[in-house]
């Protein structure tokens, strides 16, 4: 009986989980729209905060309540959040987010609501938590696999008339940000785990996901990988697992080798483009068509801030950022910063970006020097990828809930 209400908390933020992969299922099969989806975040969020109470107070009654500096920084994001939707230019998009996006602060409130949920999660059972990450993974990583094959009729968006790998997600782009998430857990579980039987699992968990993440041709995911492989390496050489080192590199080799040659993938085409352009950018030859137009994105983000430094246009209100038009090229206009700490800047304000860096920073470091303290490198790898990829990328109702619970497993609850 004593087991059973230990997995109840687990079992709980699996539910939430299941409600996001399902939930994502169900817009792509026009089953539900993405607005009804966000809609059902909001009712988890209450069901979430009344669990949240419940633990507050047996925790309370038990003296094992404990606070730490982190959540002061998340009281304090909460705060300059609310104070950006009151002073929103539409506060009505600034509560449930804009049309399509649909990542208000309540949205918001529920990333927050299941990071502090997992931070509650004993030391015991995270790894129960972070192989159900990889559960929902592995089935969007597979139907991502079916949509580029072809091999079964699935749902497929196409691009260019090429078959786009966005699983249950709206655009490869933000299935690349799962598939870091996943092939970070899976990596660092090959490297903490030295049974056989879990290191066949999480080799061919490795494979997977980066096959997944070559095929989202997310160049964002590249990088947040590229990092992640060099933090590796210095475990590696401080704790000696050479032989890991090398398994785990020619799986990776391997899958990109697989891809290229079948042409499923051109993320190293990609890697070349953005190195020339890097290069011309050192020179001082910027082209606002440089990173898929996101310099243009990013240099008039900047020029909007100034006006809006202090509490922002208001949550995801990028797009009444810049006046009576929106940001537009070639006909297109652009509703995210395609930089979450940018996009935090111009629709929060500077204050809150602080209070974020914060945040996501003190949890890195703590959970850093746990990592090399305790010698397990599973928990830390997820937050690294997907905090570098975020540089690049956008934050998305379907994926960011799996970061925030990464987040919270970090997190240890105890006083810093």
């Amino acid at each position: 009986m004593k087991k059973l209400k230990e997995l109840l908390l687990p079992i709980y933020i699996i539910l939430n989980m299941l409600y996001v992969l399902i939930g994502s299922y169900l817009v792509i099969n026009k089953t539900i729209n993405i607005k009804k989806f966000s809609r059902g975040e909001i009712i988890a969020l209450i069901l979430n905060i009344l669990v949240l109470i419940t633990l507050f107070i047996i925790k309370k009654i038990k003296k094992k309540l404990k606070f730490n500096i982190t959540d002061i920084f998340l009281i304090l994001i909460i705060i300059f959040s609310i104070i950006s939707v009151i002073f929103a230019v539409k506060p009505k998009y600034a509560l449930f987010g804009f049309s399509g996006r649909y990542e208000g602060l309540f949205q918001i409130l529920y990333y927050f609501s299941v990071y502090m949920l997992s931070t509650f999660i004993e030391k015991k059972h995270k790894k129960i938590i972070a192989y159900s990450i990889l559960f929902c993974g592995t089935i969007e990583a597979i139907y991502a696999i079916l949509q580029v094959t072809q091999w079964l009729p699935v749902i497929t968006q196409y691009h260019h008339k090429k078959p786009w790998a966005t699983a249950f997600i709206t655009n490869p782009n933000f299935f690349g940000s799962l598939m870091i998430l996943c092939l970070s857990y899976s990596l660092g579980l090959f490297i903490d785990l030295n049974k056989l039987y879990t290191k066949i699992i999480n080799g061919l968990l490795i494979f997977l996901f980066m096959v997944g993440l070559l095929i989202s041709d997310t160049l964002s995911a590249a990088v947040g990988l590229f990092v992640v492989y060099i933090y590796i390496l210095v475990y590696i050489i401080k704790n000696k697992k050479f032989k890991d080192f090398i398994i785990i590199t020619l799986v990776l080799l391997s899958a990109s080798i697989l891809m290229h040659s079948t042409k499923k993938t051109g993320l190293l085409k990609d890697v070349i483009k953005t190195k020339n352009q890097t290069v011309e950018i050192a020179k001082g030859n910027i082209d606002d068509k440089y990173g898929s137009n996101r310099i243009f994105i990013w240099r008039n983000t900047l020029k909007a801030v100034p006006e809006n430094i202090i509490n922002g246009v208001g949550i995801d209100n990028f797009y009444y950022a810049f006046g009576k038009k929106p940001l537009m090229m070639k006909g297109w206009f652009f509703d995210k910063a395609h930089n979450e700490y940018l996009q935090i800047l111009i629709c929060e304000g500077i204050f809150a970006l602080i209070s974020y860096l914060l945040f996501f920073g003190w949890i890195t470091i703590k959970g850093t020097i746990n990592n090399y303290k305790e010698k397990e490198i599973y928990l830390i790898l997820p937050v690294i990828g997907y905090l570098i990829q975020a540089f690049f990328n956008i934050s998305v109702i379907e994926v960011a809930p799996f970061f925030y619970i990464a987040l919270g497993l970090l997190s240890e609850r105890k006083k810093d």
